[in-house]
């Protein structure tokens, strides 16, 4: 390993497993860290990064974004690839910025995702490390028919699997029932048979991996755990009895309320402003009562065509407004979520681990505001010092 390979991070508050915070460095050579609370090795050359007056901490994951779903997708169902390309490119520099260092992209535009992973991961352009799900699969007007893959019947649901497989997803996501998107849509409608559902997680299990499904009432939940889903997405008319079967099969939830809350106060919106704010009071309380049964859950944010890439704050705040702890809550949008989607040695600064490190301006333990701050992103091992080109990002930044 090359001595310019060496960063070191000095000065800071390390923030540790348990919610323990103390002064100490951090050293990374290559994509891992190297130590942690230790000197630079006598001799070799580091790159130093001060971190006086900062926390350093892990990278957040992001459980369910879309990078590649820009506001001119949603809006006009069909935009140029090569076009959606480049907004994405930004999506995902946005994204480092606001801390972000993992995501699980969860549908996505022409497969404009799977190419965006991988000019990341070959280091064409700075972004962080992407789990994909290619196209959505939906049925024919079905929930985001305008840009999703439609389908129907058996054997076309397991053909637009496969499609989405042999482009290079690594998992599957499909529409089980309608949304809150558009004017007009009702997200109580249940989209897709048992038999249909039943085809797609078929398909993602004997590839080896594993499928999601964006859900909102009863029998559209009861159908993915049935089929055998890996996640509900939303989940937001979940009952006591669907709860205590996802504990049984050990299926997470992601609620995803930053983007409900939104359209509850965006005025680009306020044609979905009262079914919004409906839906919002539901799913704050079927939530609730599904972590009181055991539902294991992670955080996602469903950014990207109606909510900015940096409302993970947002949703980390509003559940922090639901009574859960903020170092609960730190944990879980690292480590935490890291666990569910099954990334191993990420989400803790510990030796051998994920070089996936934010440098943070105050204390997130005493409020969740210092997430705002983001004054050095380091993913993979690469350094992004944000204070080289004006500072922290905010939720409203086009950088």
């Amino acid at each position: 390993m090359s001595a310019e390979s060496m960063t070191m991070v000095t000065g800071g508050q390390l923030l540790l497993p348990g919610g323990v915070l103390k002064p100490g460095s951090l050293s990374i050579e290559g994509d891992r860290i190297r130590e942690v609370g230790e000197a630079a090795p006598a001799g070799v050359a580091v790159r130093k990064i001060d971190a006086t007056g900062c926390t350093v901490m892990p990278g957040l994951i992001d459980l369910h974004s879309h990078l590649t779903l820009v506001p001119e997708v949603h809006a006009q169902g069909r935009v140029a690839r090569a076009r959606v390309a480049l907004l994405a490119a930004r999506q995902a520099r946005r994204a480092l910025r606001a801390g972000i260092t993992r995501c699980r992209d969860i549908g996505g535009y022409r497969h404009v995702d799977i190419a965006l992973r991988d000019a990341i991961t070959q280091g064409l352009v700075p972004g962080p490390t992407m789990s994909c799900a290619g196209q959505f699969i939906a049925m024919t007007g079905g929930h985001g028919y305008p840009y999703v893959r439609q389908a129907d019947g058996v054997p076309e649901v397991r053909k637009a699997a496969r499609e989405q497989l042999r482009a290079g997803a690594n998992f599957i996501k499909y529409m089980g029932s309608g949304g809150i998107g558009r004017a007009g849509e009702v997200e109580t409608s249940v989209q897709f048979s048992s038999e249909e559902a039943r085809a797609i997680v078929e398909e993602a299990k004997a590839a080896g991996t594993v499928a999601a499904a964006h859900v909102h009432p009863p029998e559209a939940i009861r159908r993915a755990l049935e089929a055998g889903v890996r996640s509900v997405e939303h989940g937001s008319y979940l009952t006591d009895e669907l709860s205590a079967r996802m504990v049984e099969l050990d299926v997470f939830l992601v609620p995803t309320f930053a983007i409900i809350r939104r359209m509850t106060t965006d005025p680009a919106l306020a044609d979905l402003k009262d079914r919004a704010a409906r839906m919002y009071e539901v799913k704050v309380r079927t939530f609730s009562r599904a972590v009181e049964a055991g539902v294991s859950w992670g955080i996602g944010t469903d950014a990207g065509a109606l909510t900015p890439i940096e409302s993970i704050v947002e949703e980390l705040e509003i559940l922090e407004g639901l009574g859960f702890s903020r170092q609960e809550l730190l944990e879980k949008v690292t480590l935490g979520n890291a666990a569910l989607w099954g990334w191993s040695e990420v989400g803790e600064l510990r030796r051998g681990w994920a070089a996936d490190v934010l440098v943070v301006r105050g204390n997130p333990l005493a409020s969740l505001s210092a997430l705002r701050q983001v004054e050095v992103t380091i993913c993979r091992g690469e350094v992004h010092d944000w204070r080289d080109i004006g500072g922290a990002v905010s939720s409203t930044s086009t950088n």
